[in-house]
């Protein structure tokens, strides 16, 4: 019986232990969940140096208790006097690691079991990307090619027509026979009426009936489609998303737009706005595996800059080039437009006029431009004269003429309220929009 016992005893020390140990042990799958909610893709990778060294095989170059001082807070470990983690330091120009005690070591030890075990990347092939400027094969010439053969078609099949025509009248005059004047694929498909005409009379009516369709579908598609893009979404040199940007992380517009304000335009922003981000960020989400997000590579390639060692390698020199944008919003040139006055004096939204473009993944063109979409904003909406110096002088006059007149007055509208609209303040002038 005590024998039994003690086996018994022996069984469950051994259970537990071997449950402990099961415990403690690290565990990958739980280290690559730490690893992707502590963001620490955005500045290493497993297989490259980017912001940090590549982290693949870190196991073997540092000792575990090291790796636990430095990754929990590397800047008290470098304060001991340690000299490989002042010598890493250097290495990568001063810049601090952030301090993560938030992690418990068996936390950091999942971690590095995850980068221990982690399948090496398998390299995705794409379409061949150019900087200057979209896909390479996408320059849509095999629709104009199509379009030139379909004519090319239309002409040969018109020639041939009139060598048919002129080869059965030169064998019907050689045997004697009188060809049917009155003949002919038009006529047959005309009511009896039409197909009796005097065929000089009967083409001048064709001709007119014609001429009106024409010209009415002409007006209309003038006026309506002739340079209206609206709904236009072209590819661009970089697939810059502002749903991510503008909707997810809540960039301000004028962050980047950084003349929206001050100019006429609200300007492109440079390249140079973009590394202020990006020389850190070099991928959009854990997401997208290791080493750098293609597009942001695009801004890299652009600036001939190299994130291996943190410098621009041939600044401005014949390697660096600017992004060709595809342009979305054109107005004619005859056509004035000032940012400035529309979204600092006027106090507009950018959706005003450019739609939800925090929702776009692809920015396209959400109003049509048109001058009468221009005038019936010009004549609904409203100007805050009362609170805005710029139309001090507005103010001033709206109050007299509505103190003389009451609700007599321009400015008081049938609903009760007062309102100064943009066409009130000369806002419908030609000469306001066109110089």
């Amino acid at each position: 019986m005590i024998k039994q016992l003690k086996t018994l005893a022996v069984v469950a020390v051994a259970t537990l232990t071997a449950n402990i140990y099961a415990a403690d042990k690290p565990n990958a799958e739980e280290g690559k969940k730490l690893y992707e909610a502590n963001n620490c893709g955005s500045c290493h990778a497993l297989d490259k140096k980017v912001v940090g060294p590549a982290l693949r095989g870190v196991n073997n170059r540092r000792s575990e208790e090291w790796l636990i001082k430095w990754i929990r807070n590397n800047e008290a470990f470098r304060k001991s006097g340690d000299a490989d983690a002042n010598k890493l330091y250097e290495e990568y120009g001063k810049a601090a690691m952030n301090v993560f005690e938030n992690l418990t070591p068996d936390q950091v030890r999942h971690i590095l079991e995850y980068i221990k075990t982690a399948p090496a990347p398998v390299k995705a092939k794409g379409p061949t990307e150019n900087v200057d400027g979209a896909s390479k094969n996408d320059d849509g010439s095999n629709l104009y090619i199509l379009l030139t053969l379909i004519g090319i078609f239309i002409v040969v099949l018109f020639i041939l027509s009139k060598v048919r025509n002129t080869l059965r009248r030169l064998a019907a005059e050689r045997s004697g026979e009188i060809l049917d004047s009155k003949g002919g694929a038009i006529r047959g498909l005309l009511p009896e009426k039409l197909s009796n005409m005097n065929p000089t009379v009967l083409t001048v009516f064709i001709f007119f009936i014609v001429l009106i369709v024409g010209s009415t579908w002409g007006y209309k598609f003038g006026i309506t489609e002739v340079g209206v893009q609206k709904g236009y979404a072209p590819k661009q040199p970089i697939a810059y998303s502002h749903k991510l940007h503008a909707g997810e992380l809540k960039i301000d517009c004028k962050y980047c737009h950084i003349g929206v304000e001050v100019s006429k335009s609200a300007t492109i922003p440079s390249l140079n706005i973009c590394m202020n981000c990006h020389k850190g960020v070099q991928k959009a989400s854990t997401a997208e595996g290791d080493g750098i997000s293609p597009e942001i590579a695009k801004i890299y390639k652009a600036l001939d800059y190299s994130p291996d060692s943190a410098n621009y390698t041939k600044a401005f020199g014949p390697n660096a080039k600017p992004i060709r944008w595809v342009r979305i919003h054109n107005l004619p040139d005859h056509a004035y437009f000032n940012h400035s006055q529309h979204v600092k004096v006027g106090k507009l939204a950018c959706q005003t006029c450019h739609g939800p473009i925090e929702k776009m993944e692809v920015v396209q063109q959400w109003s049509s431009l048109q001058m009468g979409w221009c005038i019936d904003c010009h004549r609904t909406a409203g100007i805050d004269a009362a609170n805005n110096n710029y139309y001090a002088a507005l103010h001033e006059k709206a109050a007299k003429d509505l103190k003389d007149n009451k609700n007599r007055s321009k400015y008081f509208t049938p609903d009760g309220s007062v309102k100064i609209t943009p066409a009130m303040n000369g806002g419908l002038e030609c000469a306001k929009c066109h110089y």
